[in-house]
C-alpha cells in the first residue's frame, strides 16, 4: 500500500519543481547537458551573453544593457566573470575588463566582489541577478532572459 504513495508524491514534487521554474523561481534538476553558446536577450534591452567552459569553470561575457532610447540608451556596460554551476544555476564573480569605451581593473573587481547569477535550461539562460548598480550606466540592465542562438562561435 505505500508504494503507490510513493510514487504520488514523487510525482507532485517533479509537478511542484516544474511549477516553480515555470514562475521563475527556482531552477530543478541539473544543468542542460551544454550551457556554452551564444544569447541574445528577449526583450527590448540588446545585451548579449556569451558563455564558454575554461577547465572546471566557465567564462562568461555580457555586453549591453539599456532600451532603446535614441541618443540617451544606456550602453557599453560589459561583465567579465568566472565561475562555477551549481546544479543549473551558475554564479560567478566579475573579473577585470579592458575595451576602448569601458574599464574595471582587476583591483576594483576583488575589492567590489561583485557577482552574477544565470539560470539555464534548455534553449535559454535568465539572467537572475547582475550587481551593476555603480558598474554600468543608469537605467541599464542585464538582467532578463536570453534565448540561445543556434549557431555560436564560442569555443
Amino acid at each position: 500500500m505505500d508504494a503507490p504513495r510513493i510514487r504520488t508524491t514523487a510525482a507532485a514534487v517533479r509537478l511542484g519543481c516544474l511549477a516553480l521554474v515555470a514562475l521563475g523561481l527556482v531552477a530543478c534538476g541539473s544543468a542542460p547537458a551544454d550551457v556554452a553558446g551564444r544569447y541574445r536577450h528577449e526583450g527590448p534591452v540588446g545585451a548579449t551573453l556569451e558563455v564558454h567552459r575554461e577547465a572546471d569553470e566557465y567564462a562568461v561575457r555580457l555586453e549591453g544593457g539599456g532600451s532603446d532610447a535614441g541618443a540617451a540608451t544606456a550602453a557599453d556596460c560589459i561583465i567579465e566573470a568566472r565561475g562555477g554551476l551549481d546544479g543549473a544555476v551558475l554564479h560567478a564573480g566579475f573579473g577585470p575588463v579592458e575595451t576602448d569605451t569601458f574599464s574595471y581593473s582587476a583591483a576594483q573587481a576583488a575589492s567590489e566582489a561583485r557577482t552574477v547569477a544565470i539560470a539555464f535550461e534548455p534553449g535559454a539562460a535568465v539572467v537572475r541577478e547582475a550587481d551593476t548598480f555603480g558598474y554600468c550606466g543608469l537605467d541599464a540592465t542585464l538582467v532578463g532572459r536570453y534565448q540561445k542562438e543556434l549557431q555560436s562561435s564560442i569555443r
